[in-house]
């Protein structure tokens, strides 16, 4: 997997984020942030998928047997999403704390996929 380092001044160490398709995220689900150390998507991944398979016990008509298949489908689906943009949505919360890409190649990579602009 690509990585983008970050720096938020000379003080502190760069910070190493993966870039791109979050793999893991599709087999681990809401334990790949847990492991990560990263609460609020922890909190937002394991309340989506508690939420959405209590929607679906509760609101669908449909023989019991099919519940537990629709609900690892529908988990599925979510963790696909979120294993699409997992990676980005964290880079883009550090830039919004003040890091900046400390290196060219991280800088390109971030322009190149639209969610940092070089202040001219």
């Amino acid at each position: 997997m690509e990585k983008v380092y970050l720096k938020y001044d000379d003080i502190r160490p760069c910070v190493e984020c993966d870039y791109g398709f979050a793999k893991e995220i599709l087999y681990l689900g809401f334990m790949y942030p847990f492991r990560k150390g990263d609460m609020r998507f922890f909190g937002i991944m394991f309340s989506l998928q508690l939420a959405v398979c209590i929607l679906i016990i509760i609101l669908a008509p449909i023989p019991f047997f099919l519940l537990l298949p629709l609900c690892a489908l529908m988990i599925f689906i979510i963790n696909l999403l979120f294993a699409c943009n997992y990676n980005l949505l964290v880079i883009e919360r550090l830039l919004k704390e003040g890091y900046y890409p400390m290196d060219y190649n991280s800088s390109d990579k971030l322009i190149k996929k639209g969610i940092y602009f070089k202040l001219q």
